[in-house]
Order: structure tokens, then sequence, then C-alpha cells
């Protein structure tokens, strides 16, 4: 008998990457939610908005899940870009409880799944990929660090520690592998005795546990980056 799935330690963490963003966000102005964020086109009103209605995309996946019913997290593509669009400009106090209330639905709708509802298989996200509902707790953690980074203020990859950088290294990974990711070894040099590896290869890439994560997202060159046994494979684009 398979081991039903336990959401607490990914709900733990979700919670601590989520206080680590709002304390950057509590620090920005007014002025500074209209600030160019690291998103081409996005000021950072757009990418604390985004974080928001992302909470509420996924809550609405595992409430349909909870029920047996497949659900979209968005109406449409235009209306989470209108939702986005329209958050945007808010000023920090209402952004902060913004985020507040999105994280609190989402941990609450986590907290009342059923066991045998992480099962259930969805579709989301540009590509309509299939995962089971279990994934989504992955995906709002890379949500809250990645988007944590592009506010542009001040926090960057460098600042994850180490095992946080291995964590979203490890959830990102099995995207890639599905992708045509080239079969490497990955060894962080700031963490002892951890390798993730996507089939067998001689290709080992070596490097700080941040970079091999921002190397893979396409977030960073890989210039801190070793590669032996073979070439730096290419990441494909992530979506």
């Amino acid at each position: 008998m398979a081991e039903q799935f336990d959401p607490t330690e990914t709900s733990t963490e979700i919670a601590a990457a989520t206080a680590r963003l709002l304390d950057t966000v509590r620090a920005m102005s007014d002025d500074d939610v209209a600030g160019p964020s690291l998103l081409p086109g996005w000021t950072r009103g757009h990418v604390l908005a985004h974080i928001a209605r992302n909470a509420d995309g996924l809550c609405t996946l595992l409430e349909g899940a909870a029920e047996g019913v497949e659900r979209s997290a968005y109406p449409s593509r235009e209306a989470r870009n209108d939702a986005i669009e329209a958050g945007a400009r808010r000023p920090i106090k209402d952004q902060v409880e913004d985020i507040e209330a999105g994280h609190a639905r989402f941990i609450g709708t986590v907290a009342a799944m059923p066991s045998s509802a992480w099962e259930f298989v969805l579709s989301w996200g540009t590509a309509g990929q299939r995962r089971h509902a279990r994934e989504v707790l992955d995906a709002r953690l890379r949500e809250v660090a990645i988007h944590h980074v592009d506010l542009n203020a001040g926090y960057g990859f460098a600042d994850w520690a180490p095992g946080f950088a291995v964590r979203i290294l490890r959830s990102a990974l099995p995207a890639f592998e599905a992708r045509g990711l080239t079969p490497c070894r990955l060894r962080p040099t700031d963490i002892d005795d951890v390798v993730l590896a996507n089939g067998g290869s001689d290709v080992e890439v070596t490097g700080p546990a941040h970079a091999l994560t921002t190397w893979l997202l396409g977030r960073g060159s890989g210039a801190e980056l070793t590669a032996s046994g073979g070439a730096l494979p290419v990441p494909p684009e992530w979506k």
C-alpha cells in the first residue's frame, strides 16, 4: 500500500518563505510598488498581485481535487492578466493584506484536503501539464521563493540558504527531465552529500546550490558552475 502524502513539511516551508517575502514587502513604500521588477514589462506591483492571485488559483485547483472535479486555476488567461493588472497599482498596505489573505486561504485549503485527494490528477500551467494535486504545494513554494527575488528589492538568489536552494532544485528537476534535460548529475558544493541525477551520465555539474538552481530555471548563466565529463547542458525552457 502506497504511503499517504503528508503536506505538513512543505506547508511549513511555504509559510517560512511567505514570511521572508512579507518582510521584504513591508519594507517597501507605495512608490516602490511602481518600480521595475526583474520580469520584463512588470512592476513590483505586478509581481505582488501575481503572487496573491496565484494563491487563489491554486486553491481553486485543490478545492476541485477535494471534490473529485477538475477545475481551471483561472477562468481564462485574459482574466488572470486582468486581475494582475488591476492589483498592480495598489498601495503597499493593500498588497501586504492581499498576500497574507491568499496565504491563509491556501494553508487552510491544504489543511482541509482529504488524504485521498492528493492523488487526483490536475491540468494546469501554460502547457496544460498533468500533475497530481500534491504537486501544487511545490508549485506554491517555487512561486513565493522565485518571485521574491523578482521583486528586485534587495533579496537575491544568493540569499537562499543552501538547503532551501536544493529544496527548490529538487522540486523543479522533474519538470526539466520531462522536457528532455541532458542527463547529468548535479552536485552542490556548499552542502554535503547531496547529488541529484536525471539519468545515467558521466557529466557532473557542480557549484553553489543557488547557482545550480538558477541555471536550471534559466535565471542564471551558469558562470559559477563547473561541468566535468562533458559540456554544461542547456536546460530546456521553463514554462
